[in-house]
Parts: C-alpha cells; sequence; structure tokens
C-alpha cells in the first residue's frame, strides 16, 4: 500500500491531487447561481438552504429566495413566520430561525454588513465551522482549510485516513487542506473537490476507473487495484 511517510513525499502528492482535480473541475463543474456571487450575504443564505439539502433542489429556490429578500434587513421586514415558509419548502424550516435569529444580529450590531471574521461568525446563529470559512472564502478568495462530507472522503482515501464523525475537526484533514488550497485558487479548488465527491468519489460506488488521481490513491490500492 502506498504511504506518505516523508513530508517530502506527501508534498509532491499533494500537488499532483491539486493539479489533477482543478483539470478535471476545468470540465466538470455545475453550475450554480450561488458560485457566481462574492456577495457574503447571498453566500451564507445559500450555504444554510444547503443544509442537508441537495443542491439541485436548492438551486430552484435560490434565485426566487435572493430575489424576494436581496439582504439582511429584507429578512427581518418580512418577519420571521414568512422566512420559516420559505425554508419549510425544503424541509429546512428549523433552519429558518437561525438565519431570521441572525439577521436581526446584524442589523443591530454590524450595521447590515455580515462581518468577514471568522471568530464573530462562529458567535452567529446557525453558523459553524464550514460556514464561516465558506463565506469568507467564496466571497473574498482567501484560502481557507474547507472540509465537508466530500472533501473529508476524498482526502481520507487518497492519504489512508480513517474517516469518521469527527473528521472534519481532524488536524490531519486539515494539515492537508491547507496544503491543497494555499498554493490555488481556493474557490476553483474548493469547487472542484465537492463536485469530484459528488460524481466520481461517491460514497457508495466510486467511479475509480474515471478518477484521474487512481494511480496515487491508498483506496484504490487497498481493494487490489480493481478500478470500478
Amino acid at each position: 500500500m502506498k504511504n506518505y511517510q516523508t513530508p517530502g513525499q506527501q508534498n509532491i502528492w499533494i500537488e499532483k491531487v491539486r493539479r489533477r482535480i482543478t483539470e478535471w473541475g476545468s470540465k466538470n463543474l455545475r453550475d450554480y447561481p450561488w458560485r457566481k456571487t462574492k456577495n457574503p450575504y447571498e453566500i451564507l443564505v445559500a450555504e444554510f438552504m444547503l443544509h442537508r439539502t441537495r443542491a439541485e433542489q436548492v438551486k430552484i429556490k435560490y434565485d426566487d429566495f435572493i430575489k424576494k429578500y436581496p439582504d439582511f434587513a429584507s429578512i427581518v421586514e418580512s418577519g420571521q413566520k414568512n422566512i420559516r415558509m420559505e425554508f419549510q419548502e425544503l424541509g429546512l424550516a428549523w433552519r429558518s430561525n437561525s438565519l431570521y435569529s441572525l439577521s436581526e444580529i446584524v442589523i443591530k450590531k454590524y450595521d447590515g454588513k455580515l462581518p468577514l471574521d471568522k471568530d464573530i461568525l462562529l458567535s452567529l446563529p446557525g453558523v459553524g465551522n464550514y460556514i464561516a470559512l465558506a463565506v469568507i472564502c467564496f466571497s473574498t478568495g482567501i484560502p481557507e482549510p474547507i472540509l465537508d462530507t466530500n472533501t473529508v472522503r476524498i482526502i481520507g482515501r487518497i492519504f489512508n485516513l480513517k474517516i469518521n464523525d469527527s473528521s472534519r475537526r481532524n488536524m490531519k484533514f486539515e494539515k492537508i487542506m491547507w496544503k491543497l488550497v494555499e498554493q490555488s485558487d481556493p474557490e476553483i479548488f474548493l469547487f472542484s473537490m465537492i463536485d469530484f465527491g459528488a460524481k466520481i468519489c461517491t460514497s457508495q460506488k466510486p467511479k475509480c476507473g474515471l478518477c484521474p488521481v487512481n494511480d496515487i490513491c491508498c483506496f484504490t490500492t487497498k481493494n487490489g487495484g480493481k478500478l470500478k
């Protein structure tokens, strides 16, 4: 089985992963409206909607929501009941309460502008580490080690790291993700990773035969080199 016992070897393989997945993404990225904006508010709304919801389902609702509620003030003015009804269509009524409370705080404390500071973001209702880093990275282009179900699975398989519920908070995963994003266009690379996990490195029956990094992937090696 391949291993990464020396930092030098790991760095070489990280560069290969970064380059090949980015190249894959240049031809295969999915088209979503929230990927075309730098507006922190619009990115935050998308991340709230995407929580435990299929992106294709969010795509149907997202544009209409942003048109009706273009900023935090419009959410507060509309009232908590109306926002809850909007999110109920996505099966996320419970998330609407956090977004409404967050909007009230941003209006009162930050003059309606979302602070792009990780600690402040984490103090807001409904914002965890993933959403905080996603908002910062996708609105500013600043590299952040964003770990979600897809990126954790890809990193774990390639670098032979055990994947469990705490992997998103595991320093080994975070260290590798830092190295992957710090020398690339972080947005494009992260979108590529997310879509690569959704299309190729899937949780069930991954399409290893179509994978551009199958020659250096521990998951492929552990399965006897059998490419599915």
